[in-house]
Order: structure tokens, then C-alpha cells, then sequence
């Protein structure tokens, strides 16, 4: 058995970088809901080809964050695309440890097209039982990763999306359900905004499936004439593997 504490390492998908800009990199190390001490900690990017472009930079270090802000002219001159990677190595307890993740460097980031008023406007009675708009926020924050995890998981490359506001129906019912579930929860789950919740969650997958943007493929702003379909399609072969429709 190994004797190295599992830290939990809290990435949030793949590090979207844009190209030639000023960029902030981040990751939380934690341990039984506590920060651990980190001594020292380095930042190392890496091209596709596993060139060090930043090699081995002091990280900035807070409580359990590690963080290193990109210059813009550290990406300028290079192409879009995915295959990069960031590492993180932190020193703690004496150890030095390694804490990878892929990087998309890309034109532009998406961002979520769903505020806390839109969840408010929906059901005014979160406002009253929620301590703070941030409680809320928090359920948009929550249900915006696990949305573009699951695109990244079905190879759709979410950040040549050019019609951001197709994902709101998806993103409204995920952060529904987790702010409706809270709201039972104070209320008694006989609360009729438990059943609300379930209802929002039951139509998901359906939003899903009826995901549809126009594409900037080549990220040079020159979108697709058409909107495509962001859950993949699959083509049976006699591999063993399935292939995605998507290019990353």
C-alpha cells in the first residue's frame, strides 16, 4: 500500500487557457476538508510536444492554492489547441508532489449564460431561504463544471461554442435542481420544491440531447453555417472503439 497521503487535487476539467492574454492558473489541494501546508511550489507548462514554455516558476502559494499568473506574452506566436499540460509540484511535509492537468489553449473561454437572477425570476422563494446570492451562485458554478465535464468527457470541444445561450436550458435545470433540493430541505421533504427538483432533473438528459451551437472550428472567428449538435455522434465499426463526430 502506498504511503502517500491521497491529497484531493480539485481541478475543475481541463485548464482553459486563451491565447495571448494575461491568464491566472489555479488549482486547491486539500485533506480531510483542511488545507495542507505547502512549503514551496513551481508552475511548469508544457507544448504538445512536451517542450517546458514556463519551466519549473515560483507558484504563488495561498493556504492550499496554488496559483501562477500567465504573462500574455507566453502563449503569443503559438496555435490554438488542446494537448498542453500544466504541472504543478508542491512541497509538503518534506515531499515533493506532482499535480498535472491538460491544458486548451484557445481564441476564448465560454462562459455561463445563467446568473442568480435567472434562478431568482424562476422561483422568487430561493431569495428568501438562501442565506446569501452566493449560495446560490454556487449551485450555477457547480452545475457549469459539470457540464463542460461531461462535454470534454464525450470529446465536444465546449470553447469553440459560439452560441453560448443553448446550454442555458441545461445549466437552469442542473442549478435548479441543487438550489430546489436545498430549499426542500430547509422547507421538509414533503415540500412540493423537492418534486420541482426532480422534475428538473428528470429533463436533463433531454437538454442534453438537444444541445445545438454553431462552431468555431478553426477558432478564427469564422463560425460553422450551421448549428451542430453538441452530444456526439457515435459511428459502430467493427473496432472495439467508438469514434466521435468531434475534432478536438
Amino acid at each position: 500500500m502506498s504511503s502517500v497521503t491521497p491529497y484531493s487535487v480539485r481541478w475543475q476539467g481541463p485548464s482553459v487557457i486563451p491565447h495571448s492574454r494575461a491568464w491566472d492558473v489555479s488549482v486547491e489541494v486539500e485533506h480531510g476538508n483542511a488545507s495542507p501546508t505547502i512549503s514551496a511550489g513551481t508552475f511548469t507548462l508544457y507544448t504538445p510536444d512536451g517542450t517546458a514554455r514556463v519551466d519549473a516558476e515560483a507558484a504563488t502559494i495561498s493556504g492550499g492554492t496554488l496559483s501562477y499568473s500567465l504573462a500574455d506574452s507566453v502563449l503569443a506566436g503559438t496555435d490554438v489547441g488542446p494537448r498542453w499540460l500544466v504541472k504543478f509540484e508542491a512541497t509538503i511535509g518534506g515531499s515533493i508532489l506532482p499535480f498535472y492537468n491538460d491544458v486548451v489553449v484557445c481564441l476564448a473561454p465560454l462562459y455561463p449564460p445563467v446568473g442568480v437572477s435567472d434562478l431568482l425570476s424562476a422561483y422568487s422563494k430561493l431569495g428568501d431561504l438562501q442565506s446569501t446570492a452566493s449560495d446560490l451562485q454556487t449551485h450555477i458554478t457547480d452545475a457549469w463544471t459539470a457540464l463542460t465535464q461531461r462535454l470534454y468527457s464525450d470529446a465536444v470541444p465546449f470553447w469553440k461554442m459560439r452560441t453560448p445561450g443553448a446550454l442555458r436550458p441545461w445549466l437552469m435545470a442542473k442549478a435548479l435542481e441543487g438550489a430546489l433540493d436545498d430549499l426542500a430541505l430547509l422547507l421538509g421533504e414533503d415540500s412540493h420544491y423537492a418534486a420541482e427538483a426532480r422534475r428538473h432533473e428528470a429533463a436533463l438528459d433531454r437538454h442534453y440531447k438537444s444541445l445545438r451551437s454553431l462552431m468555431d472550428e478553426t477558432e478564427n472567428n469564422t463560425p460553422s453555417s450551421t448549428h451542430e449538435a453538441a452530444s456526439p455522434t457515435v459511428t459502430l465499426s467493427s473496432s472495439p472503439r467508438h469514434r466521435s463526430r468531434w475534432r478536438r
